[in-house]
């Protein structure tokens, strides 16, 4: 089971790393956007800024999914999920990952490889003509899609030692992480005040 949880570290580890590098794009997309409303303001128009704010927003996206798959942030049906017990939930997520998000996930890998390896041969630019090297954008599909198949094989592991080790507690949402601190720290200021 240790070697299984540490795969799982290691994966979630990628996701992590995956994640820091989308703030980074974010980031540099804010900067960008910023920029080009300044320059469009002063009607100065570059189609490779363009380009390149398209090429963070992809990158931010794509290198994200993992990040949100991992910490259990992802868009699903509440109103269902939230009747079901614990040991529903887990089983329900090793299948969901299992049948759905994995196959999904080797599907976009392989046509975005077949597209990215196309682009290279062509060597496709941007629209404008202004970027070269296209396959560098197509490439951030499967790049995307290779973290999320690879945080859902760290799910899976994970919650097959959940079933395993018949432990079906669900880690805390953050917000009612945050609100227990909060409440924390105000019980601990009433007891100072009161001292």
């Amino acid at each position: 089971m240790q070697k299984i949880l540490k795969i799982a570290r290691v994966l979630d580890s990628l996701s992590l790393i995956a994640s820091r590098v989308s703030s980074v794009a974010l980031w540099v997309l804010c900067l960008l956007i910023f920029g080009l409303a300044l320059a469009l303001n002063f009607s100065y128009v570059n189609s490779k800024l363009d380009d390149f704010s398209l090429y963070c927003f992809a990158l931010m996206v794509l290198l994200a999914f993992s990040w949100t798959l991992q910490k259990d942030k992802h868009v699903r049906i509440d109103l269902l999920y939230a009747h079901y017990s614990d040991k529903t939930k887990v089983i329900g997520f090793l299948l969901v990952n299992l049948f759905f998000i994995l196959p999904f996930c080797l599907v976009m890998i392989k046509y975005g490889l077949d597209f990215t390896i196309q682009s290279y041969k062509m060597g496709e630019s941007s629209q404008n003509g202004k970027i070269p090297y296209y396959f560098i954008f197509k490439s951030f599909v499967v790049l995307g899609f290779v973290l999320l198949s690879l945080q859902s094989v760290s799910v899976i592991l994970k919650s097959f030692i959940k079933i395993k080790q018949r432990n079906y507690t669900q880690s805390v949402d953050f917000v009612t992480e945050e609100t227990q601190i909060l409440k924390d720290s105000l019980k601990e200021q009433k007891l100072k005040q009161e001292h």
